[in-house]
């Protein structure tokens, strides 16, 4: 039995070499996509210490072969963060292996092509070999499987040939000009966020902020203004992995919590590896908002921040300049973005505070 991988050593590092293997589907395998040449638990997906995707029950019986040699890219998660972490956390060992492709597979049968953020990353990190999804059971003559260079948990670090391929990958995106960047979610469709965030969105723009919504710009337009960030704030999520590929040493970066959840710590940890230096974390978070059926915070909870504790510890970090010039919402403001929020998540949201040790 092998360990989650690590940044630092282990098969994190490693290439496996399988003959006849056969890779296996979700959808012709109750929506568990894997990798067949006996149990290859190299060729799973690891979060958090444990393994994602389980052990394939029965070999299966492939119905296609694919001869040559092929470098197993994993799994393919449609989810913008886990695409970027996961997903592409075995290309480092694309350039070098002499592979006619790089094959994926699903993560579940509802998942079909590359949509076009995908397709642009693909682009930029694979750009000389091709990409199969399979979706049927096939055989591989000669597989390459090499380990997960990167992810949730420990590796979020990233191994050194990780960071060295996505450097190299974006490396040629020039600098964008904007100095001091927020990456808002107020144009975001999804759940989640925190209420009233336009009102963080508003003080930030009266403090010589500029706001970015990443899921209007390009993949290259993203990289490029991260690239040239002096200050990048935000929110926790996903878009601070991108910022973790490109952002350098002299960059500050700000975390503002959005919701009671451990989900952070890797961000950072990504960030604090990749970059030579840890971002700010700022909770000014006083309750959750959730449905009432919901026992613990997710992704689709939505925060309460205490306005003036956010401005004073931005003050205290160097982000704003003036604590004093920065606004809170009355009741019936904070009263709107709630019902904006409970039109978001189509329910109604109930408050419990946060209670720290």
């Amino acid at each position: 039995m092998i360990s989650a991988p690590l940044p630092d050593s282990g098969w994190s590092r490693d290439i496996l070499h399988l003959r006849e293997a056969t890779v296996c589907p979700a959808e012709t395998h109750q929506d568990s996509p894997g990798l067949w040449c006996g149990d290859v638990p190299q060729a799973a997906t690891w979060r958090d210490g444990q393994r994602v995707t389980q052990p394939l029950t029965a070999a299966p019986v492939p119905t296609a072969r694919l001869p040559g040699r092929h470098l197993w890219g994993g799994v393919y998660f449609g989810h913008f963060g886990h695409f970027l972490v996961e997903t592409l956390s075995r290309l480092w060992a694309a350039k070098t292996s002499g592979a006619e492709s790089v094959i994926f597979t699903p993560r579940h049968s509802r998942l079909r092509d590359f949509v076009a953020y995908q397709q642009e990353l693909i682009a930029l990190t694979l750009p000389d070999l091709p990409v199969q999804i399979l979706r049927a059971p096939t055989e591989v003559e000669d597989l390459l499987v090499p380990g997960q260079g990167f992810g949730l948990g420990e590796i979020s670090a990233g191994t050194p040939a990780f960071r060295a391929f996505i450097r190299e990958a974006f490396r040629d995106i020039p600098a964008g000009g904007i100095e001091n960047v927020y990456i808002s979610r107020t144009r975001f469709s999804g759940k989640g966020g925190i209420i009233n965030e336009q009102l963080v969105e508003d003080n930030l723009a009266a403090q010589g902020y500029t706001a970015i919504y990443p899921e209007k710009l390009s993949i290259r337009e993203q990289l490029s203004i991260f690239k040239g960030a002096r200050r990048i704030v935000g929110l926790d999520s996903s878009a601070f992995h991108m910022l973790g590929f490109v952002a350098a040493p002299w960059q500050q970066a700000c975390i503002l919590l959005r919701r009671n959840h451990p989900a952070w710590q890797h961000i950072a940890a990504h960030l604090a590896a990749f970059t030579g230096r840890a971002p700010e974390v700022v909770d000014a978070l006083v309750a959750d908002w959730m449905p009432e059926r919901q026992k613990t915070p997710n992704h689709t909870t939505w925060g309460e921040i205490d306005q003036p504790r956010l401005a004073r510890r931005l003050a205290e970090l160097g982000f704003i300049a003036d604590e004093t010039l920065w606004r809170d919402a009355n009741a019936d403001a904070f009263a709107d973005a709630l019902q904006r929020a409970e039109q978001r998540s189509q329910e109604p949201l109930l408050r419990r505070p946060v209670v720290r040790g």
